[in-house]
């Protein structure tokens, strides 16, 4: 399964962090990893454009988390990884970014990473189908309603 990079932090996002968490400490033993930009987790203000005039307005507040990490290795390397979730945690959008790094990068152990993200990504496929079938049971064909309005007429 090839997961496109944007969906890594939504995949891993379904596993306990504590897991993944253990998996990095064990990867990374004598890393230093400091923040590029400092971690922020919030609210944000979600910006869409009418479909009419296109003009912007605001729906509303959204919970959101976002990191910029930076990890040198041993060997002096530094490799950059970020995460950006609909979440409020700054713990878990750390180490998903950390984890972003490792797999964007391919450092000792991203298989690893990569075979648990495949789980998380196989549980969110699984919601959404679930999901879409549920939506289909609540369709309404109003072909079918205009065509019954039509006989009582008569």
């Amino acid at each position: 399964m090839d997961i496109p990079r944007k969906d890594w932090p939504r995949a891993l996002a379904t596993q306990p962090i504590i897991k993944i968490d253990a998996i990095l400490a064990d990867l990374g033993k004598a890393w230093i990893i400091k923040p590029v930009q400092l971690s922020q987790a919030g609210l944000a203000m979600l910006q869409l454009c009418d479909s009419a005039f296109n003009d912007p307005y605001f729906l509303g507040e959204i919970p959101l988390a976002t990191a910029w990490i930076e990890i040198t290795t041993e060997q002096g390397e530094r490799f950059q990884g970020a995460a950006q979730l609909m979440d409020d945690d700054q713990e878990r959008i750390e180490i998903l970014a950390i984890c972003d790094a490792v797999l964007a990068n391919q450092l000792p152990g991203w298989q690893t990473l990569y075979r648990i993200m495949e789980i998380g990504m196989k549980e969110l496929v699984e919601k959404q189908n679930l999901r879409n079938a549920m939506l289909a049971k609540t369709r309404v064909d109003f072909d079918l309603l205009n065509a019954t309005a039509e006989h009582q007429d008569d």
